[in-house]
């Protein structure tokens, strides 16, 4: 095994301890699951009216179903993967996670029944719990004031995944066909799985439940935090993911059309994606610099102000260059907000905290498709600007006086 980690640069990669490189590989793991999971996703919809015995009313119903399903029930179980880190092993549970998608992706290729479809990405989206261990491998592999640069490490290396994984499924799905493609996506979550049956390090049970500390002196204060905390990435990753639905429809509004469109909405979608990438990885960087409070309270200030420009552009340049500012504020706001709960070592938060990100991936298309049907794009864009400056007071209500976030500002003792 030394030579293996000799051989991909580990142990002579200055990357510091051992804990900091059980950070690293986790992160590293988590983008290739992330790459596997949105290999398959853009595509998806394609297979489900290949198989689909309905109509085409029907099976847009059905697809929706499906895709929601799936979605729904990983936000729901997270929280729950969180709280079984305390009972079993956490590389044990993020294994078996990654084991079952690569399972049921084998299983999906070989499907050509919707119903059962169904049922297969319901049982996906309860095994979705793999992010959520993740965090909690790296939160407890991390010293304290590594936490926010190695959560922002993480969601680096998912955006990545999540960036780079459409492009070439829909390559492989339109070169193979949609079997050999499906099974493309198994195969590389189990040569992740091996990956992290090798490299990957557990923590201990008993480190979660000593960091476990309370952090607040009523049981108010500790709901107002988990629940505000909660609303803040919830709104945040409508922002993030609101645009990809309602993005056809805009490109018309600027006049482009048909092929040419295609291809501009894969440029501005990789475009503000890299950005955000380069941005959270950034941004968790600064804390020490600028304290958390202020850094989170700069961000979603200026999320409030280009989601509220984003409204008022008229060609497809001044928009993708707006559209690349805003995601490289905001998208460095999640694994921030989940540093705070991070820091405190208790999954079963971290689970709930993760959850929001699952719900905001299903509601923010269902927000835009619907806005954009019944009114305009400006008004989806002020609306999510509303709800964002929300969270900006919720957030600076509740953690201004937190005596859990006033060390962690600037020149304070992590």
């Amino acid at each position: 095994m030394s030579r293996a980690k000799d051989w991909i640069g580990l142990s002579r990669a200055g990357l510091g301890d051992a804990g900091q490189r059980n950070a690293l590989l986790v992160s590293l793991s988590q983008g290739l699951v992330a790459f596997s999971m949105h290999f398959v996703s853009i595509f998806v919809p394609f297979y489900v009216f290949k198989i689909s015995p309905y109509g085409t009313k029907e099976t847009l119903m059905w697809i929706g179903v499906i895709l929601g399903t799936s979605g729904i029930c990983t936000a729901l179980t997270s929280p729950i993967w969180g709280s079984l880190s305390h009972r079993f092993s956490a590389k044990a549970l993020y294994l078996r996670s990654m084991a079952a998608h690569s399972i049921i992706f084998f299983c999906i290729a070989f499907t050509t029944n919707i119903h059962l479809l169904f049922l297969l990405k319901a049982l996906q989206g309860i095994f979705g719990g793999a992010s959520t261990i993740g965090l909690i491998l790296v939160s407890a592999s991390s010293t304290k004031e590594k936490i926010p640069a190695n959560l922002g490490m993480f969601q680096s290396w998912l955006t990545m995944g999540q960036l780079l994984g459409p492009p070439l499924g829909t390559f492989a799905a339109a070169i193979l066909g949609y079997k050999a493609a499906f099974l493309s996506g198994s195969a590389l979550l189990f040569i992740t799985f091996l990956f992290c049956v090798l490299f990957v390090t557990d923590t201990p049970r008993a480190r979660h439940e000593e960091k476990a500390q309370p952090v607040a002196t009523s049981r108010w204060s500790l709901d107002s935090r988990i629940l505000i905390g909660w609303f803040v990435c919830f709104i945040i990753q409508i922002q993030l993911m609101f645009l990809p639905s309602v993005l056809p429809t805009l490109l018309d509004t600027f006049g482009v059309h048909g092929a040419p469109a295609l291809k501009m909405a894969g440029i501005v979608v990789m475009c503000y994606t890299a950005a955000s990438v380069f941005s959270t990885y950034t941004w968790g960087r600064l804390v020490g610099k600028f304290g958390l409070f202020k850094l989170l309270t700069f961000l979603l200030l200026m999320g409030v102000l280009f989601q509220s420009l984003l409204a008022f552009t008229t060609d497809v340049l001044n928009f993708t260059v707006i559209r690349m500012i805003q995601t490289g504020f905001v998208a460095a706001i999640i694994p921030l907000i989940i540093a705070i709960f991070a820091r405190e070592q208790r999954g079963g938060i971290i689970g709930f905290m993760n959850a929001s990100r699952f719900t905001g991936n299903a509601v923010g298309p269902f927000l835009a498709t619907w806005l954009f049907a019944f009114a305009d794009f400006q008004t989806l864009c002020l609306l999510i600007a509303l709800f964002t400056a929300f969270a900006f007071v919720g957030f600076r209500t509740v953690f201004r006086t937190d005596p859990f976030m006033a060390r962690m500002t600037k020149g304070s003792d992590p």
